[in-house]
C-alpha cells in the first residue's frame, strides 16, 4: 500500500505482479477491493495497479469536496500514472467515465484503454432513467432510502447490509460521483482524435441493461466494434479467470 498526495485528497494505491503496467479503475462507489478476485490472475504477467479513488475507501478527502468531480478524478489518474505509468488501463462503469475525460487531457499516459460498460447517459434507452432521482433522495432523506432505491434499480431486492466503509463510499457516490457521472457528456471529436487506443467493452450477460446499452451507443459513435467480455457489469468479480483471459486477448489486439 502506497499513498500519493493530491490537491484536496490523499490517494492510496497498491502494486502487485511483474510485467507491463496495467491500471484497474473501479466504478461508482467501488474501490480497489472490487478487483480482489481478478488481481492475482492479471498479476501473473502484469504489474497491476489498483487504487481507491478520492473520497472512497482508503483515499480520504482533505475537507469538503470542491470543483469538477470527473476532472478531479481524471487528474488523479494522471498523477498516479506519472508515478507508475505509462500503462494499459481497464476501467469499469463510472471509472470508464473518468478515463473518457482523462484520455482527452493526457493521452500520453496510456497505451490501450478498455472502457467496460461506460454509463454515458446520452445513449440511455428511452425510459431507462425514469426511476427515482437517487442523488436527490440522498440529499432529502439520507443514505438508507437512496441505497435501497439504487439496489432496486439494479434489480437487487432486498438491499444487502452496508458496513461502515461501504456506507462512506455510497455517501460520496450519491452526493458527488453519481450526479457528475450522469451529467458527463464526452468530447467525441477529441476521443476520435486521441493517440490512445480505445476499446469499448460490454458484458455477454448484460444485454438490455443500461450500461450495456450505453456502451453500445458510445462504440457506435466512435466507430468502434464493441468487444464482448464474460459475465455482466461485474464479470471480473463473478468470472475472474475467463475475464482475465479475455482482457489479455483485447490488450494484445486479438
Amino acid at each position: 500500500m502506497t499513498t500519493l498526495a493530491a490537491p484536496g485528497a490523499t490517494l492510496t494505491y497498491d502494486v502487485t505482479g511483474r510485467g507491463p503496467v496495467l491500471l484497474l479503475v473501479p466504478g461508482g462507489p467501488a474501490d480497489a477491493a472490487v478487483f480482489t478476485a481478478i488481481r492475482p490472475q492479471l498479476a501473473e504477467d502484469h504489474t497491476v495497479v489498483t487504487f481507491d479513488p478520492r473520497g472512497l475507501g482508503r483515499s480520504p478527502l482533505d475537507g469538503e469536496p470542491t470543483g469538477d468531480t470527473i476532472r478531479e478524478h481524471a487528474e488523479d489518474v494522471h498523477r498516479l500514472l506519472t508515478e507508475v505509468g505509462p500503462a494499459d488501463v481497464f476501467a469499469n462503469s463510472g471509472g470508464a467515465i473518468t478515463m473518457l475525460d482523462h484520455v482527452v487531457r493526457h493521452p500520453g499516459d496510456v497505451r490501450t484503454v478498455v472502457l467496460h460498460e461506460p454509463p454515458v447517459t446520452r445513449y440511455a434507452p428511452a425510459g431507462a432513467l425514469d426511476g427515482p432521482d437517487i442523488p436527490a433522495l440522498f440529499r432529502d432523506q439520507g443514505l438508507a432510502p437512496a441505497f435501497a432505491a439504487f439496489m432496486t434499480t439494479l434489480g437487487i431486492d432486498p438491499a444487502p447490509p452496508l458496513d461502515p466503509r461501504a456506507e462512506g463510499n455510497f455517501a460520496y457516490f450519491f452526493g458527488r460521483l453519481m450526479p457528475a457521472t450522469g451529467a458527463y457528456d464526452p468530447d467525441l471529436d477529441a476521443l476520435r482524435a486521441t493517440s490512445a487506443r480505445l476499446v469499448v467493452a460490454v458484458g455477454e450477460k448484460s444485454g438490455g441493461q443500461l450500461a450495456h446499452e450505453t456502451g453500445l451507443g458510445l462504440a457506435a459513435d466512435l466507430d468502434l466494434k464493441p468487444e464482448l467480455f464474460p459475465g455482466d457489469h461485474g464479470g471480473f468479480i463473478a468470472e475472474p479467470d475467463a475475464f482475465a483471459a479475455r482482457l489479455r486477448e483485447v490488450l494484445e489486439g486479438r
